[in-house]
């Protein structure tokens, strides 16, 4: 069952870190125009508002994880030794965490990007690197983007959605990481950077379930092929279950 609207535009929630329309305008404006044009009807998510995940997301047919800050270590049984404390925010985890978790128990579809990778693996049962070099900084941020090769894995759903090919060119700009070791058992991975950091993950048993480290929503700095994800992730939304 879903909760389309009259038109047939499924309902995607998007999570935020807070309410302040000043943080939706500078952040977060770029996932409400990726959902709209891929056919979906964005609802934003907020700490303040979203108290009982199981009724949230019986109005949704689709959730998508946003980029921002570190998930508190706490989440995957560590000290803070590396996350930058004041980058986290208590409510955004529990909100997203929650969500993740009770999402993926119905099999509704879930697209993480860059933090919401990064929240997707935690929330499933792994963990993070809590801090890495060459990944973020002044040769790879938002002031200067510097594309860089992310490897697909042949037949993932991360290589049917893309449809590009072996390899794709990706924006990531962040200092969290995952490794195989940090992989949540109920995930694989399915794309890679150069040196082994994990760019993709998906769920292996047929469900719409894809993050990926980089910033797709970003569609003006990246290829045509990554509307491609946000095209995927709404059908699959639509339908209820990932399309053939």
């Amino acid at each position: 069952m879903t909760n389309q609207t009259s038109s047939s535009r499924p309902r995607i929630g998007f999570t935020s870190r807070e309410e302040n329309i000043d943080y939706f305008l500078k952040w977060q404006r770029d996932y409400w125009f990726a959902i709209q044009s891929a056919g979906g009807e964005p609802v934003r998510l907020v700490p303040e508002e979203v108290q009982d995940f199981e009724s949230t997301l019986d109005g949704l047919d689709g959730l998508l994880l946003t980029g921002g800050g570190d998930v508190h270590p706490a989440y995957y049984d560590q000290d803070i030794d590396g996350a930058d404390p004041a980058s986290i925010f208590p409510e955004r985890d529990r909100l997203e965490i929650g969500l993740v978790r009770a999402a993926a128990a119905r099999h509704m579809p879930i697209f993480g990007i860059c933090r919401g990778f990064q929240v997707l693996n935690v929330a499933l049962g792994g963990s993070l690197i809590q801090h890495t070099e060459g990944h973020s900084g002044k040769t790879n941020s938002f002031e200067g983007p510097r594309p860089h090769e992310v490897s697909i894995r042949p037949g993932s759903l991360l290589d049917r959605t893309l449809a590009c090919g072996p390899s794709v060119l990706a924006n990531s700009y962040h200092h969290q990481a995952v490794r195989p070791a940090n992989l949540a058992a109920g995930l694989a991975a399915s794309g890679w950077a150069e040196d082994g950091v994990i760019e993709a993950l998906e769920s292996p048993n047929g469900g719409w379930i894809l993050g990926v480290q980089w910033h797709p929503e970003r569609l003006y700095e990246l290829g045509t092929e990554h509307r491609r994800l946000f095209d995927g992730f709404v059908a699959a939304s639509r339908n209820g279950k990932s399309p053939d």
